[in-house]
């Protein structure tokens, strides 16, 4: 037989002379007299619980989220998100007649582009907040978080700005093929050679060039930054016995030679970006790489013969999509995502093209002519919705929120909600 314990679930003796009354027929005084009275020690207990809980969750907060807690970042957030947040609201006209789908960009919620004739930046409720000239006749916008980067293809003006006013215009010595920034400011760009192939320049936050290399073998045609402006990743091209073939340097800016070189055989890289601290995700017209930094070989992400109709980077998870298409015409575009060593997280079965792709955290979506379709890791369709005419790139904010850019408006597109994209908000 158990042994019966003390304690609050304990039986308690019955009082036989305390009369049988219900709190109906209970004096309203003599209810009151009944509850339970809290101690102030036991609400100070409370309450310093419920505070401790809210600091501990904003200091998780702080810390997923502590490369972006910036003081310029902050400053932008009070100066335009919470002061300044007066808006019209989405859609947004374009400035200018054309913004390539590069030139497009998101960062907290707040947009910047490069048409073809301003660099325009919008608050979260669609106030303009800087509507700078461009210098430029075929603009390239570079991003990275608040700071930006523009130049001329073919050109040599280059402009650098911030989320609200234009910091610097430059002018280099050879025509500039491709660039990048850092979100601390420093930026490179790579330009024709006096004398070599290519040559990669290299700026602080003050404009003062703080790195030079030339390249007299390779044709450079694309350059990423790494994360704190310490290093980049160019990859370029050269013809070998009437063969192409690409290459990859690995550039360290307190070095003078080459951290690594990787030969890529019968491919051309389109596009490159760090996805992580260390290691770059390279896209090829053939198969994708990925070249992690201080090994000697790169991982090789097969196409399986399929044709690359889209692809994009997702730096804040460690993570790169493919659209990759069962049929010559770009329709049933399968997508695939893979993390920084190049291994398969998820793959979609999408029976639509992929004119634009995007990827946040574990949803993935594709934008088909003026619809939407965003699918979760597990392959299901989880939204689909119209994203209205002219729709030309799609940028997700959130599993079930986008921006869409269209050949005169930036949308805002909230999947769960049934109001067409001009009504949005």
């Amino acid at each position: 037989m158990f042994k019966k314990r003390k304690g609050r679930y304990s039986e308690k003796k019955v009082n036989k002379d305390r009369e049988v009354i219900s709190y109906e027929d209970m004096p309203l005084e003599d209810y009151e007299q009944e509850k339970t009275e809290i101690s102030p020690s036991a609400v100070k207990k409370i309450i310093l619980g419920v505070v401790i809980a809210l600091v501990a969750g904003l200091l998780v907060l702080a810390f997923a989220n502590r490369d972006k807690l910036t003081r310029e970042n902050i400053a932008v957030w009070w100066s335009y998100d919470v002061l300044g947040n007066a808006g019209n609201g989405y859609p947004a006209n374009i400035v200018g007649t054309e913004v390539k789908a590069g030139n497009f960009s998101e960062n907290q919620n707040r947009i910047a582009y490069a048409s073809d004739t301003s660099f325009v930046t919008l608050n979260s409720t669609g106030n303009e907040i800087a509507n700078i000239q461009l210098r430029h006749s075929k603009p390239v916008m570079k991003s990275a978080e608040n700071k930006f980067l523009t130049y001329g293809l073919g050109e040599t003006e280059y402009q650098i700005m911030s989320f609200d006013k234009l910091l610097y215009t430059g002018e280099s010595q050879g025509v500039i093929y491709t660039g990048d920034i850092a979100s601390n400011g420093v930026y490179c760009f790579v330009t024709e050679g006096d004398g070599f192939l290519s040559e990669l320049y290299v700026f602080n936050n003050d404009n003062n060039r703080i790195f030079k290399y030339s390249f007299s073998e390779y044709y450079i045609n694309s350059v990423a930054l790494n994360k704190d402006g310490s290093g980049c990743v160019c990859c370029g091209i050269t013809s070998d016995g009437g063969a192409i073939k690409a290459v990859a340097y690995v550039l360290d800016f307190g070095k003078e030679e080459p951290v690594s070189v990787y030969s890529i055989e019968d491919d051309v890289i389109i596009d490159c970006k760090y996805i992580s601290g260390s290691r770059a995700a390279l896209v090829g017209e053939n198969a994708a790489y990925v070249v992690k930094i201080g090994n000697e070989n790169y991982n090789t992400v097969s196409y399986e013969d399929k044709p690359m109709k889209n692809y994009c980077f997702s730096p804040q998870s460690g993570t790169f999509a493919l659209a990759l298409s069962k049929s010559g015409d770009g329709r049933s575009c399968t997508l695939i995502s893979y993390n920084d060593n190049g291994d398969k997280i998820a793959e979609v079965d999408n029976p639509y093209g992929a004119e634009s792709l995007s990827m946040l955290g574990g949803t993935m979506a594709v934008l088909d002519g003026n619809m939407i379709y965003a699918y979760n890791k597990a392959g299901e369709l989880t939204f689909s919705c119209d994203a209205g005419s002219g729709s030309q790139a799609l940028i997700l904010t959130s599993d079930k929120t986008a921006y869409v850019l269209s050949i005169n408006q930036i949308r805002f597109i909230d999947f769960s909600n049934s109001a067409s994209p001009d009504s949005a908000k």
